[in-house]
């Protein structure tokens, strides 16, 4: 009897569960919904009303659910946008790290084919003077000239060299070419035929054995040139420069030398039959053993220009390479004396410094 009381006194003093009630599940099924609205997890109402039967019904997963709702919101309202910043932060980064490799990579990619480049510029250089062949035009052919005569307009990097572009053997008669820019240039051989290349600078230029037969050559720049054996028959050389210009051998018949500059000029051998020289300057001119048979050489200036008579000894024509005997010819009534030339008789009369010396 004792026992049953005291179970009895124990079930009235232990309080049933209470039973969930339909408003229970259906508020948390609700706050469920409400829940993946904010969060954007994906799920339906019978899910929902599902899960929500799970926490009514479980005190512990009750508690945790009520505990974890304000959580939600907060997510919401501060830690999403932290991560959203972040993320987008990271990307730009990433961003930033593709753009620069895709400059270090275009970069790269210049550099590699800047001879490439180099190579297609000359090509077209030259299509466009062997296009203009004959024509009477500049054609491009000035332009051209000077770019494949110029150095690139790109400073090369420490591995690639530029080779010098010669223009060796150039065909380019009747050419207009006024006022071109080839100092330096390589022209052996070029056939410049009737060009005009009035006020051209060829300064320096490697002119040996070119044609410039009938050329416009007037106030033409060939300071230190080297026109040995070059043909300027019949050509204009009116006020050119040809100070200290290499002219050995070069065929100067019928030119016109009005006015030009032959100050300290190389002329021996040079051909100038019935040249006109009127007033031309030729002082310190080297016209040992040159032809100015006929020659108009009236006010042209010859002081102190050298020359060779026909007491030259053998031994000095073999020297300066002529045949002997080895005179320079001069136009009748003309006396070099006079003119204030010096007399190239003996191996001491032969300056020491003198360009192109053989």
């Amino acid at each position: 009897m004792k026992l049953k009381q005291i179970l009895n006194q124990i079930k009235i003093k232990i309080p049933r569960p209470r039973k969930t009630s339909y408003l229970d599940i259906k508020k948390i099924a609700i706050q469920l919904y409400n829940n993946r609205q904010i969060t954007g997890v994906k799920g339906t109402k019978i899910e929902d009303r599902y899960q929500a039967e799970k926490i009514a019904n479980s005190p512990l997963r009750l508690v945790l659910f009520k505990c974890n709702q304000p959580l939600i919101k907060i997510e919401k309202k501060f830690l999403e946008p932290v991560l959203d910043y972040l993320n987008r932060l990271a990307l730009i980064e990433i961003l930033g790290l593709v753009g620069n490799l895709s400059i270090l990579l275009g970069l790269i990619i210049f550099i590699a084919g800047e001879k490439d480049r180099r190579n297609s510029e000359i090509y077209q250089a030259w299509q466009v003077i062997t296009a203009a062949h004959g024509q009477k035009g500049s054609g491009g052919r000035k332009e051209a000239l000077e770019f494949l005569n110029s150095k690139p307009r790109r400073n090369p990097w420490f591995w690639l060299t530029w080779e010098e572009q010669s223009l060796s053997g150039l065909e380019a008669p009747k050419a207009y070419l006024n006022e071109i820019q080839l100092s330096n240039a390589v022209l052996s051989g070029a056939n410049l035929q009737e060009a005009d290349l009035w006020q051209a600078n060829l300064q320096k230029a490697n002119l040996w054995g070119a044609n410039l037969q009938k050329a416009n050559l007037v106030r033409a720049n060939f300071q230190k040139a080297n026109l040995v054996e070059a043909n300027f028959q019949k050509a204009v050389l009116r006020e050119a420069k040809l100070q200290k210009a290499v002219l050995r051998k070069a065929k100067l018949q019928k030119a016109v030398l009005i006015g030009a500059n032959l100050q300290e000029a190389v002329l021996w051998k040079a051909k100038l039959q019935k040249a006109v020289l009127i007033g031309a300057n030729l002082q310190e001119a080297n016209l040992w053993g040159a032809n100015l048979q006929e020659a108009n050489l009236r006010n042209a200036n010859f002081k102190n220009a050298m020359y060779t008579d026909k007491s030259t000894l053998e031994a000095v024509c073999d020297k300066l390479d002529i045949e002997y005997p080895c005179p320079t010819i001069f136009p009748e009534n003309f006396n070099p004396k006079t003119a204030g030339m010096k007399l190239i008789k003996e191996s001491k009369d032969i300056p020491k410094d003198l360009p192109w010396l053989p």
